[in-house]
């Protein structure tokens, strides 16, 4: 493996959207489907996801002046995805990964498309169902990441594509009501970001992958707001655990041998002591 985590901070793989803004105009009934069911509350998970993302960045970049400490660094220290260390079970940064951002246009990038996507998926799950979306989504595409992509990642963006993909599970329960509200927009939207993400360099687009396919998942395990379909939970369950399970096997089998190399690279390259495993 080549160690690249001393390369300038834009090439570090962050994950961010070009997104159209979309007006979800009317609910309710104004949908043409009186069987939908949404959330009566404001979106106030979506606000607060927002900004929590802030407030880390915040955060690292007021430690990271402070202390003089360089971004990459900082990424390190606050959870990016590094492959070696998931391997060595530190697991966690699956999970911390998606609230770091690599720089302030990076984070603008995703709290936009964030702003844009989560009040609707958070009006057609429910608060709950939406916490669990999110987060299912951004560990999928972290896991993705981790398996496919050699380089240290950050970014919410597999949890943004992840809100999408759960948008593709209401396509599936009612149809109509999608072809009214977004009709081709959002696989145009989905396919130009995934185009980008192959074309240009330092996107993780394993990431967007994999959280697109955890949304989707997710929402079939979680169902739409007030939505009891059970038979189908239970699969989508079975098939998210498997699916987890075996990727974090197939990534200790890969990955776990380097570990020792990965941090003595690590030390060489900025001549002071990492913190171990915690």
């Amino acid at each position: 493996m080549k160690y690249e985590w001393d390369r300038e901070p834009e090439v570090i793989e962050g994950e961010y959207e070009v997104l159209d803004e979309w007006d979800a105009g009317e609910t309710g009934d104004g949908w043409g489907n009186r069987n939908i069911r949404l959330d009566p509350r404001p979106p106030y998970v979506t606000y607060a996801i927002l900004g929590l993302n802030v407030a880390v960045w915040l955060v690292m970049s007021f430690i990271g002046t402070l202390f003089d400490i360089d971004l990459d660094y900082q990424l390190f220290y606050f959870g990016a995805k590094v492959n070696e260390l998931i391997a060595e079970g530190e697991y966690w940064r699956l999970f911390t990964a998606m609230f770091l951002h690599v720089g302030g246009m990076h984070l603008l990038f995703n709290s936009y498309a964030l702003y844009v996507y989560g009040p609707i998926v958070e009006k057609l799950y429910g608060k709950i169902r939406f916490v669990v979306i999110y987060v299912l989504s951004g560990l999928m595409g972290s896991l993705f990441s981790y398996l496919f992509s050699p380089h240290p990642a950050a970014g919410a963006s597999g949890a943004i594509f992840g809100l999408m993909g759960s948008l593709l599970y209401f396509r599936k329960r009612k149809r109509d009501a999608f072809q009214r509200v977004f009709g081709p927009a959002l696989f145009i939207v989905i396919g130009i970001n995934l185009l980008l993400g192959f074309i240009q360099p330092g996107i993780d687009n394993w990431g967007h992958i994999g959280g697109l396919v955890g949304g989707f998942l997710a929402a079939n395990a979680v169902g739409l707001y007030r939505e009891r379909r059970l038979s189908d939970k239970v699969i989508a369950w079975a098939l998210i655990v498997m699916i987890f399970a075996l990727g974090l096997w197939i990534g200790q089998q890969k990955y776990h041998p380097k570990k020792a190399m990965y941090i003595e690279g690590l030390r060489q390259a900025y001549s002071v002591p990492f913190c171990q495993k915690v």
